[in-house]
């Protein structure tokens, strides 16, 4: 969840570190990828960051570890097929800029594929995986298609009032701007339908809103008010967008998804669904996460308590799996002294059919049985 400039959240979550449950998750297999990195220069820790599968399902990219000076901080890309066990990885380094945590993304969309599945893009580094190339985009690039990548970044200063957007080829050469009136920020891109979802900050007014954009068309195809809730991701081939709701604000904080087309809410989790979540991009799956509030004693403010993930059915409106992942710590990457421990990074198959999960080199592959 990306937090509007003007706020300041602090959010204590719980997470103790019991065995990951089975339940309905059928475990397909797991590897060490901190022995398959055969890194030597990194965090021994190797703490996982993020997790994207490929558009066709096949893969799984992963950011994981942290290495370098402190000027010149990098993070590795490690591409493994999902086929079978992997025996190895594709590795890459990129700079150190992903670190998706139980707040959800901390700020815009900047990892992901292109659509045939032959490139990643992370931190404005575009790699293309069939000759191992790669070329150099500004941070926060999403690619739309396969040779359009676009930029979307406001205009450094105290109170910008417009965002250019920049458009480029799969060879990060520019080829046209788009200039919006108003901040935009990117939380998702749906390559099915060349859109994109878009947060909106207000910031004289404090407030947020919500858009859908085709961005090739330059039109905003829908626009709705915004809040403290988390990025909205599209699902089902684009026709939905699903977002995790704001557990701070109210004890009842359900995630929500709604029609692209019409704007209007498809259906609500029953109970809590917040940040993190993860949306199948062919399918009415999400993964969300439950977490509670408790009121902090003799104080006004809330604590969060984590309670676990599990896979919501926004078609149907059912639970179909639920768990409570394994936990990672590593030591804070700006201030070494301190130690982070928080649930496993997760991602959900386009398909919806299968959970990915990693932490400190664990990389475990699961089957949804419901």
């Amino acid at each position: 969840m990306r937090y509007p400039l003007w706020a300041g959240l602090a959010l204590a979550a719980l997470c103790s570190q019991p065995p990951a449950q089975a339940g309905k998750l059928r475990t397909v297999w797991e590897v060490d990828l901190r022995k398959m990195a055969g890194a030597a220069n990194g965090l021994p820790e190797f703490p996982i960051f993020a997790l994207r599968f490929s558009p066709d399902g096949r893969k799984l990219a992963v950011i994981a570890d942290v290495f370098g000076a402190k000027e010149d901080r990098k993070s590795r890309v490690l591409v493994a097929s999902l086929n079978h066990p992997p025996e190895k990885v594709e590795q890459f380094e990129i700079p150190f800029g992903v670190s998706e945590n139980e707040l959800g993304r901390s700020a815009e969309l900047n990892f992901g594929w292109a659509p045939s599945g032959d490139i990643v893009y992370a931190v404005g580094k575009v790699i293309h995986l069939r000759n191992r190339t790669s070329c150099d985009l500004p941070d926060e690039s999403v690619f739309i298609n396969d040779d359009v990548a676009l930029s979307a970044r406001p205009a450094p200063s105290y109170r910008p009032t417009g965002t250019p957007i920049t458009l480029y080829n799969q060879n990060c050469e520019e080829r046209g701007k788009w200039e919006v009136p108003e901040i935009w920020g990117i939380d998702d891109v749906s390559p099915v339908r060349d859109l994109i979802s878009v947060v909106r900050d207000i910031i004289a007014e404090q407030r947020q809103e919500r858009l859908i954009v085709d961005p090739l068309g330059r039109k905003v195809l829908q626009r709705w008010p915004g809040g403290p809730i988390g990025d909205w991701e599209f699902a089902d081939s684009g026709r939905a967008v699903c977002a995790g709701g704001a557990v701070l604000e109210s004890n009842r904080a359900p995630a929500t998804c709604r029609d692209v087309d019409t704007g209007r809410v498809i259906r609500q989790t029953r109970t809590n669904g917040v940040e993190p979540i993860a949306a199948a991009a062919h399918a009415t799956r999400v993964v969300v996460s439950d977490y509670r509030r408790r009121k902090i004693l003799f104080d006004y403010e809330y604590r969060t308590v984590f309670k676990g993930r599990y896979v919501w059915d926004f078609g149907s409106g059912q639970e179909l799996a639920r768990w409570y992942p394994e936990s990672e710590t590593y030591p804070d990457v700006f201030s070494p002294s301190k130690q982070i421990t928080e649930p496993f990074r997760f991602a959900l198959s386009p398909d919806g059919q299968y959970v990915a999960e990693g932490g400190n080199g664990k990389l475990r592959l699961y089957r949804i049985e419901p």
